[in-house]
């Protein structure tokens, strides 16, 4: 608590401490519940509503298209009122999304469970608090947002077992009972108490990308309606954004097609269910060990440096990946160089788009990322699915995933070229 209470000083300081330990415990719920679950519920619910494995992760794709659709128009909001309506919003409608996956009579029914719940994701994930805590923590919004992120990285080790536990004791549909209670009784008291019912203060100073985009900006950098879309930015800004997002879609992609296929996968390789879970609650303190790493280093690395060893460490988790064969040793490997670096991506999609482009109009404007990571997202399921199912092999699937890891960290160098060239304020 000590640590945290020097996070920020004077009045700030109690708000602060409100906003990371209440999203330190909304974000397992809300990424264990919505996002992590179905890897481990999926083959009982595809058996009781006859359902294919590509049929389940289809509709987990429909669900983050939803997602990403919803992700500009909340960042937005956020902008606008500083995101406690928005997160108690998304706290209600994870409830109800929960309530109706555990009451479905039937797929249609259940389709639309999902599509709720991925309007309850929109408003309750990463980039929504990201957000938020960039509204109401000033200068030390980074360290607010460590904070944040090495708690949710326990998300998948909490709620994999949890959800196997309860899949076993009370089923699919009253495992998706007791997370409707969570999101509830739980999540929605937290937003409602710990965010600022008002608009926050909008932070600081453009960066040398926000600037760039027009003398206007920097001239105006407490209205947050200044920041300029996009669109009417100059080519090569609009050339950086292009390239970021597609490293950060890249890591999401393969990050979304780990959190849904990775028991199978390691099961095909010849390892038990008990071992493959064991892998992949490897995956959360690792997440947290990276994380924890930058938070103390701090500010000797810059955000991009971060960015940087996070797409690096996905190619070599890939590369590790394809060495399993069932050896627990070597998935143990391979969950810890992943987690590392999916630990590390969470901080540098919250990060580095605000120093590259300032975090006057963040809100907007990590929605627009949001938009297409989610979509990446959404693709990631059933595309994999799909690949598995045309008789790909284990061995080659994977190696494709490490050809797309190679592309991103191609997309990150662009794009931080591109960065060092922008003038500067």
């Amino acid at each position: 608590m000590a640590r945290l209470a020097s996070i920020v000083p004077g009045g700030s300081d109690r708000v602060t401490r409100r906003l990371v330990m209440a999203f330190a415990v909304t974000q397992i719920v809300a990424w264990g519940s919505l996002y992590y679950s179905i890897a481990v519920l999926g083959p009982s619910i595809g058996a009781e509503l006859g359902l294919s494995r590509a049929g389940i992760f289809g509709i987990v794709s429909l669900t983050l298209l939803v997602l990403g659709t919803a992700a500009p128009a909340v960042g937005r909001m956020i902008d606008a009122t500083g995101g406690r309506l928005v997160m108690c919003a998304g706290s209600l409608l994870g409830a109800l999304a929960c309530a109706t996956l555990a009451l479905a009579p039937n797929v249609w029914v259940y389709v639309i469970g999902w599509a709720i719940g991925g309007l309850a994701m929109a408003m309750g994930l990463y980039d929504p608090a990201f957000a938020t805590l960039n509204r109401h923590t000033g200068a030390h919004y980074r360290r607010a947002l460590t904070m944040v992120t090495l708690a949710g990285g326990f998300a998948s080790t909490v709620f994999w077992p949890l959800t196997m536990q309860l899949l076993n004791t009370i089923g699919w549909r009253g495992a998706f009972g007791v997370f409707a209670l969570l999101h509830l009784f739980v999540c929605l008291p937290l937003h409602w108490r710990a965010i600022p019912a008002g608009g926050g203060e909008q932070a600081a100073t453009p960066s040398p990308a926000a600037a760039a985009v027009s003398p206007a900006v920097a001239a105006s950098a407490t209205s947050a309606a200044a920041q300029p879309t996009p669109a009417a930015a100059p080519p090569r800004t609009r050339a950086l954004l292009t390239w970021l997002t597609i490293s950060f879609a890249i890591a999401v992609f393969i990050g979304s097609t780990m959190s849904m296929h990775l028991l199978g996968l390691l099961q095909a390789t010849g390892m038990t269910l008990g071992a493959a879970v064991t892998v992949g609650t490897v995956i959360g303190p690792m997440q947290v060990a990276g994380r924890l790493g930058e938070f103390i280093l701090g500010g000797r690395v810059r955000p991009q440096a971060v960015g940087a060893a996070a797409v690096v460490l996905l190619v070599a988790a890939m590369a590790a990946l394809t060495q399993v064969d069932g050896s627990l040793h070597a998935g143990i490997l391979f969950a810890m160089l992943y987690g590392l670096g999916n630990g590390l991506m969470t901080i540098a999609r919250g990060m580095v788009p605000a120093v590259l482009f300032g975090r006057i109009g963040y809100g907007a404007r990590i929605g627009r990322i949001a938009r297409w990571v989610f979509f990446a997202n959404a693709a990631a399921p059933a595309t994999y699915a799909a690949l598995l199912g045309a008789g790909v092999s284990y061995r080659n699937s994977v190696l494709v995933l490490l050809a797309l890891a190679v592309f991103g960290v191609l997309a990150y160098r662009r794009a931080m070229l591109l960065a060092r060239a922008l003038p500067s304020p």
